[in-house]
């Protein structure tokens, strides 16, 4: 899968973070293949992928929301948006989602690998649960989130933003370069 925010260079910000949701969205739906394809029909290469984008991508989007988005939103937001609390709980549940992505990622290593896994119908339940909230998730923030960032974010708050997406990209790519060199 390809990274969310490739150029940074130039545009709205929030246009990769909007990206960043649709290529989440197709996460899902690689997933939901794997969980179809499950227990003789899962194609290693979508395990692959997956895998790849839980391990990285997903973490990745979130450190920018959490990061940049969120508090710069929750700087601009007027009173009456009420957004703090939605913020809140949007990072708590990024938390449970890269924790639950962690919970897959041995099966997803497995699969990636042409593998079977010991226990398919929990694999499937799991590999379920976790796109079922996370499409969920996405709704929220883009019905939610993305709308009233476009709205309330100031030409200084959008630099701003698109500074922490690209640094975060640069720490990203040597923390990833580190990883696979170890091994």
């Amino acid at each position: 899968m390809a990274h969310s925010c490739e150029s940074l260079s130039e545009g709205n910000p929030l246009d990769a973070i909007e990206t960043a949701h649709r290529i989440h969205a197709d996460i899902c739906d690689v997933l939901e293949a794997i969980a179809d394809g499950l227990p003789d029909d899962v194609d290693c290469r979508l395990a692959i992928n997956a895998l790849d984008s839980l391990r990285f991508e997903l973490p990745l989007h979130h450190i920018d929301e959490e990061e940049g988005l969120f508090p710069l939103l929750e700087k601009r937001a007027q009173p009456k948006d009420n957004i703090a609390d939605v913020l809140n709980r949007l990072a708590k549940e990024h938390a449970v989602d890269e924790s639950f992505a962690e919970e897959l990622d041995d099966s997803l290593e497995v699969l990636s690998q042409g593998g079977k896994v010991d226990n398919p119908d929990m694999v499937g339940y799991m590999l379920r649960g976790f796109f079922e909230n996370y499409r969920r998730h996405l709704h929220w923030e883009n019905t939610l989130v993305l709308p009233l960032a476009r709205k309330r974010l100031r030409k200084k708050d959008l630099r701003r933003l698109r500074e922490i997406l690209a640094a975060n990209r640069s720490l990203h790519s040597w923390t990833r370069w580190h990883e696979d060199t170890a091994h």
